[in-house]
């Protein structure tokens, strides 16, 4: 979500990204451009669980914390059966034994509330946890991807949504 708030124009109006230092980084938004391109026109569901606003308030800076709420709560559907299923499937899975490799509870909450919201993909670009220890997380439903990955699997099938 930092991604999407802090680079709109780059990700949403194809902007040309600014000089970053960070090849991962750049990688990483411009895969975001392509797979919000896409997901225009293949009318993907793009969902954040109100966990996720936890998560934001944790921000330190009060305007980052602010534009980061804005987004997300756009992303939120309205309360209904399905979020209330997948905040117990994110409260369930932050004990659950098969998800114990990830060290942050929090993590494994968010994972669960997008299990929850039947979401196809997990995407995070925590590499440092998440993705390094996705392999211990095969008992999940859920596909747990990088920006970059995200858009090396839907690749191929973009030209097909024009």
């Amino acid at each position: 979500m930092n991604l999407l708030v802090n680079y709109p124009d780059q990700i949403f109006e194809q902007q040309p990204l600014p000089e970053l230092g960070d090849a991962m980084l750049a990688e990483d938004i411009e895969a975001l451009m392509h797979i919000f391109y896409v997901g225009r026109r293949a009318n993907w569901a793009i969902m954040a669980s109100r966990k996720t606003l936890d998560e934001v308030d944790n921000t330190p800076d009060p305007e980052h914390r602010q534009r980061l709420r804005d987004f997300a709560v756009e992303l939120i559907y309205p309360e209904d059966e399905a979020n209330a299923y997948a905040s117990v499937v994110g409260r369930r899975l932050i004990d659950a034994s098969f998800t114990n490799r990830l060290p942050d509870k929090a993590d494994r909450e968010l994972i669960g509330n997008a299990v929850g919201l039947e979401c196809d993909v997990f995407c995070t670009r925590d590499r440092r946890t998440i993705i390094k220890k996705r392999d211990q997380l095969r008992l999940l439903p859920i596909r747990i991807l990088t920006p970059l990955e995200w858009w090396r699997h839907v690749r191929p099938w973009a030209g097909l949504c024009t």
